[in-house]
């Protein structure tokens, strides 16, 4: 299994340079994004971060694959962040989180443009590591032993008592419809803050059982495309949590059932919130 590919699919996603945005467009842009973090903010909130409602006591966060830092940059709005760390590998998406820390006036936040398993991990630095969005899912693939690569680099780096936060979608569904047709396809239209204005989807299965997804993105006011692919490992939470327990975590799953991620097109599969402490 070699799928190195999803380490470019976000080559040039949420690029601005060459695509000027007023600086009016470019806030109104910043501040949906931000709104879509607080979801997994109140979340983290609940279970983790201040479940009691005292005290707010601010901790060490890395996010791995954290785009533009939407996520971090609301913990750090929010009170809760000493220090974070945004490991991406797409470069557009990490000049853009620069962007959006000015924007924000936030700086706490070190967004570092590399593949996070390339990086040696330091020993219990971290209190809390953040993989939403089905990031684990697009590193799974990458080659046979990412998966196990990932809790090792995760083990060493979170702190005695630590907590991962991972974001699961189970594609069981759509796998089984791909199966069953052969192929399936999607559109969706973002709202108008977003330059781009569609996204047309077209989903099908590779040899290995991973979901192939290939995505156009059409600008607004524009014929111009942006195309990219990934390859996705489908879990479910009873394979997810098998995985970690068996590694050493405390595993606590919770069904998602967020209006926001339901209206972005992600509907029909189960989204899982787990909370994996180390033991």
């Amino acid at each position: 299994m070699n799928n190195l590919d999803n380490l470019k699919s976000y080559d040039n996603v949420e690029l601005v340079q060459g695509h000027e945005l007023s600086e009016q467009e470019l806030r109104d842009y910043c501040m949906m994004k931000l709104q879509s973090a607080k979801s997994n903010v109140e979340f983290l909130e609940q279970t983790i971060l201040n479940p009691g409602g005292g005290i707010k006591k601010p901790i060490n966060i890395c996010e791995i694959g954290g785009g533009n830092g939407k996520l971090l940059y609301c913990l750090e709005k929010k009170e809760l962040l000493k220090k974070g760390i945004n490991y991406e590998v797409s470069k557009s998406r990490c000049e853009l989180a620069q962007k959006f820390a000015q924007i924000l006036s936030c700086n706490k936040v070190e967004n570092i443009n590399k593949n996070f398993l390339e990086v040696k991990p330091e020993k219990e630095i971290f209190d809390c590591i953040i993989m939403v969005d089905v990031v684990m899912q697009l590193i799974s693939p990458l080659y046979d032993a990412a998966e196990n690569d990932t809790i090792a680099w995760i083990k060493r780096s979170l702190k005695k008592g630590g907590y991962l936060f991972l974001e699961i979608e189970d594609y069981s569904k759509i796998i089984e419809g791909v199966c069953e047709d052969g192929v399936l396809r999607r559109w969706e239209e973002f709202p108008q803050e977003d330059p781009f204005q569609y996204m047309l989807q077209k989903m099908s299965v590779d040899i290995d059982g991973n979901l192939v997804v290939e995505k156009w993105f059409i600008r607004r006011n524009s014929s111009e495309r942006e195309y990219f692919k990934n390859v996705i490992q489908s879990y479910t939470k009873h394979k997810i949590k098998e995985l970690f327990s068996r590694n050493g975590f405390d595993v606590t799953i919770h069904l998602c059932e967020d209006d926001l991620l339901f209206q972005s097109g992600r509907s029909g599969n189960e989204i899982f919130r787990i909370i994996a402490k180390k033991l």
